[in-house]
């Protein structure tokens, strides 16, 4: 379709965004939260 990404140019971006977002403190905090039954604090947002 027009307008639509590569297959493998929209792989590549999702993956280095998700990649990224592991990184930061927010995805550390949101499963702590979560295995600790507490509602997360946010820092990144």
């Amino acid at each position: 379709m027009v307008g639509e990404p590569d297959p493998d140019e929209a792989y590549v971006y999702a993956s280095r965004v998700m990649a990224e977002n592991m990184t930061a403190h927010d995805a550390g905090e949101g499963i702590d939260a979560f295995l600790e039954k507490r509602k997360p604090v946010w820092r990144d947002a």
